[in-house]
């Protein structure tokens, strides 16, 4: 009897067919293992899934649904002029991989064919149900990450003791998921679990292209690229997307690439350091996640046997640095974390199939919530503005954890190869005044977040801003040169950005700094759409600020204010 493990994704859908005496290989969908989960309805109201559904999109976007796992609770979905249950979304991926794994199989296409659908830890009875409505009759359910583990310990030759624990690290296109699993007799068993549907490659992607919208002085032309009303400019926001994805796969690979920016035809230069920088605001996110998985499970990270990657955008090197960084091992991968849990998920049928669900797990610790920010209204033509502006104490308005790679809930290891070290009195520096620190740095990205509405929508940008500190335990920001900070809400496009100057007074201390106001002629302007919304000063938060120096790099982060900067020597 021939087998299919399915891992419906968020984003993209893989599978695995092992025919008898064979090997598990993945099944190509159009030539791809990924199968884009998106579908769309036709004018004859049938859904349509992958790249047929993407093409039909063009044309019919009301009708298009690029994500269905998201909408497992929502009971049916509009699509276009048609309402379409959950499960009849789910159904129709599920039949699409079915279809083609019967394609392959040849002369055994009409035997009978053993499916195994796997599915998140966190989901619970009703969740699950809706799914296994969807799929082949017979199907059996297995969790995400105990598929994952079976696939490592097999192929990886990741040796867990039984009774040892590993860690889960499941980053996708559109979703993170972190899960403590124990090994067991004949299999793993899930200790604790938690996802995040707002981090994964997808927003890496959404923070490049906002970046890349700082290098484009044509407004009218990024528009229609960001704001597509046309099937044409549509296919070119396609594309876009498209190029930012490979050329971030390829800087797994190399230093630098170019990225081609369809309508403007021009190419815009991107380097791996650049797509780090952009990428550790989502990146601390996973690492806060596993801390507080940990914690749920009552395992101390020094206990965790393994850390497990899986999920095609835990391929960025990055990853791997941030979480050696953050529990001092180095994880386990393979050639191909996207198929990990679709292996894994035939591995764990043939040690038995899975067993009747376990008792529910207590709910995941709390990770720490951001600071209400001041509310952006958006109400006919009134947006009310937080305060903009681009420096390590700025961002009294914007709230969420954006901290350094490797920090959790308390400050941990920050991204810098070696921290500076402790300053301290000397006949030539003041007490407070790291030498470090002194000269002038120019702002390579800063990320923040504001609230717009009733969500906490990412900022990122805010290049060309100076940093000077001196020998008088004082340090300027100068705006002169700020380019915008960029942001996207409801299909909105929202940029701020800071004119004039601020100085700070500061003092050193191990990895932080003190500040206090010196003297504040910053003010910040926020536009939505390209139209100036409001103008104010910049307010500053006068909280400790966490920072790494080396000789040419300073990252600087606030564990409250919640925001990063990485700067360059600039003298």
């Amino acid at each position: 009897m021939a087998r299919l493990g399915i891992d419906f994704g968020t984003s993209s859908t893989v599978a695995v067919v092992a025919l008898p005496e064979r090997d598990p290989r993945p099944l190509l969908f159009d030539g791809s293992p990924l199968l884009p989960s998106a579908v769309c309805v036709d004018p004859t109201g049938r859904v349509l899934v992958g790249r047929d559904a993407l093409h039909t999109a063009m044309s019919r976007p009301d009708a298009f649904e690029p994500h269905p796992k998201r909408r497992v609770d929502d009971g049916t979905v509009l699509l276009g002029d048609a309402q379409v249950s959950v499960s009849g979304l789910y159904r129709a991926v599920l039949d699409r991989v079915v279809a083609e794994a019967r394609h392959v199989t040849g002369r055994l296409a009409d035997q009978p064919l053993e499916v195994v659908v796997t599915c998140p830890a966190v989901w619970g009875p009703r969740r699950r149900a809706i799914l296994l409505d969807a799929a082949p009759a017979g199907a059996r359910l297995v969790d995400e990450p105990v598929a994952a583990a079976h696939h490592f310990a097999a192929v990886a030759g990741a040796d867990l003791p039984v009774g040892r624990t590993a860690v889960v690290y499941d980053l996708g296109a559109g979703t993170f998921d972190a899960a403590v699993v124990r090994r067991t007799v004949d299999g793993f068993a899930v200790v604790a679990a938690q996802g995040v549907d707002d981090c994964g490659g997808l927003d890496i992607d959404a923070a490049i292209v906002a970046h890349l919208a700082g290098a484009v002085p044509d407004v009218d032309a990024w528009r229609r690229l960001d704001q597509p009303v046309t099937a044409t400019d549509r296919r070119a926001r396609h594309q876009l997307w498209d190029n930012v994805r490979a050329g971030k796969e390829m800087l797994s690979r190399t230093s630098a690439t170019l990225i081609h920016l369809p309508i403007l035809d021009r190419e815009v230069p991107l380097g791996r350091e650049e797509v780090d920088a952009l990428a550790a605001p989502i990146l601390d996110r996973t690492v806060a996640t596993v801390r507080a998985v940990l914690a749920t499970a009552g395992v101390a990270a020094t206990d965790v046997a393994a850390i497990f990657l899986a999920g095609g955008a835990s391929r960025m090197p990055a990853v791997v640095t941030v979480l050696h960084r953050a529990f001092g091992m180095t994880p386990t991968t393979v050639d191909q974390p996207e198929l990990a849990v679709a292996e894994g998920s035939l591995r764990a049928l043939a040690t038995g199939g899975p067993r009747p669900p376990a008792p529910p797990a207590p709910p995941p610790a709390p990770v720490a919530r951001r600071r209400p920010g001041r509310l952006v209204v958006i109400a006919a033509a009134t947006v009310a503005l937080f305060a903009v502006g681009v420096t390590a104490i700025l961002a009294a308005d914007r709230d969420p954890p954006g901290r350094l790679a490797g920090s959790s809930d308390s400050p941990g290891p920050a991204a810098s190869p070696t921290p500076s070290p402790s300053p301290s009195p000397s006949p030539t520096y003041p007490a407070g005044v790291d030498p470090c620190l002194l000269g002038v740095w120019r702002v390579t990205v800063n990320t923040v977040y504001g609230r717009i509405g009733d969500e906490d929508v990412q900022y990122t940008g805010g290049a060309g801003v100076t940093i000077t500190y001196k020998t008088d335990n004082t340090y300027t920001f100068d705006y002169a040169k700020m380019k915008p900070r960029i942001a996207k809400y409801q299909g909105a496009t929202y940029s701020d950005v800071t004119r004039g100057s601020a100085t700070i007074r500061y003092f050193a201390d191990g990895d932080t700094m003190i500040v206090s106001m010196v003297s504040n002629k910053a003010t910040g302007e926020l536009r939505r759409n390209g139209s100036v919304v409001n103008t104010e000063k910049s307010s500053f938060l006068l909280e400790p600020v966490e920072y790494r120096c080396t000789p040419g790099r300073l990252l600087l982060s606030s564990s409250q204010g919640g925001y990063t900067i990485d700067a360059v020597r600039a003298g």
